[in-house]
């Protein structure tokens, strides 16, 4: 099987699952879904809330049910690191968007080259930060979260182009209706990104929920 024929099947079996599992989980996600939109209100917690939004989901496939231990583990050990991360794309998309303005006014050739470098640089920070995230949420250190992301992104650059395109969609099919948004994008959203980049084998999962327990028990040391 070649590459992209192993791409197509993992993208196939991906939005399968996808389908499967928030159907069976709808309630919930309909909860993390809101909560997210709520907390991401600032726009300054988009980071955080968006790590925790995927640790809810990720938790919810393991345990059947959000682990809010795990939760508050990750967002300690990552929540800064999100929030910068989720800082990134808003520098080259707000540069593009000066740009665009500055070619309307003037119809530059330098404003439109600039425009489309920075819309590129946008595009390539989103795609990256979608399997950094996926990492980050499973307990991966920041440099090793945009390492996957890297890896990600230049050995499978047409899914990654892909799930831009569809995280893209549901956006757009979603914001068509407010509540839509509110209920739905994450939990769509997210869900696939997790089915496609994370959710490790079970013998990956048993060795992470040890290292979980044995994080939150040293963070409350028994007397001697």
């Amino acid at each position: 099987m070649t590459s992209a024929e192993s791409d197509i099947e993992r993208l196939r079996l991906g939005l399968s699952e996808t389908g499967q599992f928030v159907y069976r989980h709808i309630t919930t996600l309909v909860g993390v879904s809101s909560a997210w939109f709520f907390a991401s209100a600032p726009l300054i917690t988009i980071g955080p809330t968006t790590l925790a939004a995927y640790v809810a989901i990720q938790s919810l496939h393991e345990n059947g049910q959000v682990d809010h231990g795990v939760l508050a583990e990750r967002l300690r050990t990552n929540g800064i690191h999100a929030m910068l991360l989720g800082a990134l794309p808003i520098l080259p998309a707000l540069a593009s968007g000066l740009y665009v303005d500055a070619y309307l006014g003037s119809g530059s050739t330098v404003s439109a080259v600039l425009a489309i470098v920075c819309a590129y640089a946008t595009l390539y920070v989103v795609l990256l930060l979608i399997p950094a995230f996926v990492s980050l949420s499973g307990g991966a250190g920041v440099v090793e979260a945009l390492r996957t992301g890297r890896k990600q992104l230049t050995g499978h650059p047409t899914l990654s182009l892909t799930i831009g395109i569809l995280t893209a969609v549901t956006t757009s099919v979603t914001a068509v209706f407010t509540v839509g948004f509110v209920i739905l994008f994450p939990a769509l959203a997210f869900s696939l990104h997790l089915f496609l980049f994370g959710f490790d084998d079970e013998e990956t999962r048993n060795e992470r929920k040890t290292m979980d327990r044995t994080r939150r028990l040293n963070q409350f040391p028994t007397e001697s």
